[in-house]
């Protein structure tokens, strides 16, 4: 049972890399280091808690703090599409922890929630600490755009299906490797590909997000290459504060000869024998 739950901790946390690493570690007999159990356990229980913020105003409806707006047009409609459909589900569910906290952000800068949609997508106004006008994180979507009109909420009819693409970017991501898999995924893509360069902007489709397609090649060799080189002075300069112990180090000291209170030779030394 024990075992159990530390797999379901590492799926948590890990997702089903994680599970893979836990399962082959226990089948090898290696049992976790209590650093690593910690740092499994105090994530399990964070996510835990704001899965139940999520699961809460999901189920309210997204009406947390002022009553929240209602959207009866285009972009209505877009939020329900396959409401019922079995990864709707699926993606709302392994997106609870991401959308919770999302939540707990916005309700700490005194965003207001005006849209909870049947399939988990929660619209949240936030006045500034937005990017691009709106992100999605999880099912969550914070946008600056005013709460007053279902109309100031969107850019256009495709915003929130483009936004949706992104809840499931989110739950494949975390479903494959844990919560912080998507925005370490997303950075690294966007380092290296800006923009509409970016391959997860363009797979939600760059025209539904309010983008323009590029029109140059994306600047990935001169930044792969700046990144390498960092890489590899940090590397040196990591060798040369740390350096590894040399295997004569490492090694444990042989046992030294017992010798008497005076110098001469070792008592395991044959002596010689008088007669």
């Amino acid at each position: 049972m024990r075992w159990v739950a530390w797999w379901a901790a590492c799926l948590a946390c890990g997702g089903l890399v994680g599970l893979l690493f836990a399962v082959v570690g226990a089948l090898r007999g290696g049992r976790p280091s209590w650093r690593r159990v910690l740092l499994v356990v105090t994530g399990t229980a964070v996510q835990l808690v704001c899965a139940g913020v999520a699961t809460v105003t999901i189920a309210a409806d997204g009406a947390i703090g002022p009553a929240a707006v209602r959207l009866e047009n285009s972009a209505a409609r877009a939020l329900r599409v396959q409401d019922h459909a079995p990864w709707q589900l699926a993606r709302t569910v392994v997106n609870l922890p991401v959308s919770g906290a999302a939540l707990l952000y916005a309700a700490a800068r005194g965003g207001r929630p005006y849209r909870g949609a049947a399939n988990g997508t929660v619209v949240v106004s936030l006045q500034d600490g937005v990017a691009r006008g709106g992100t999605m994180y999880g099912t969550v979507l914070l946008t600056n755009r005013p709460a007053t009109t279902a109309s100031a909420a969107i850019r256009g009819p495709g915003f929130f299906e483009h936004e949706v693409r992104h809840s499931n970017q989110w739950a494949v991501s975390t479903l494959l490797a844990g919560p912080a898999a998507f925005p370490a995924l997303y950075a690294a893509d966007e380092s290296l590909f800006p923009g509409a360069h970016n391959h997860f902007e363009r797979q939600a489709g760059l025209s539904d997000g309010g983008y323009h397609p590029p029109h140059h090649s994306p600047p990935a060799a001169g930044r792969l290459a700046f990144l390498l080189v960092g890489l590899v002075a940090g590397y040196r300069l990591a060798a040369r504060r740390f350096p590894r112990p040399t295997a004569a180090a490492a090694a444990p000291d042989a046992p030294r000869a017992h010798r008497g209170p005076r110098a001469g030779p070792s008592l395991e030394q044959p002596q010689p024998t008088t007669t």
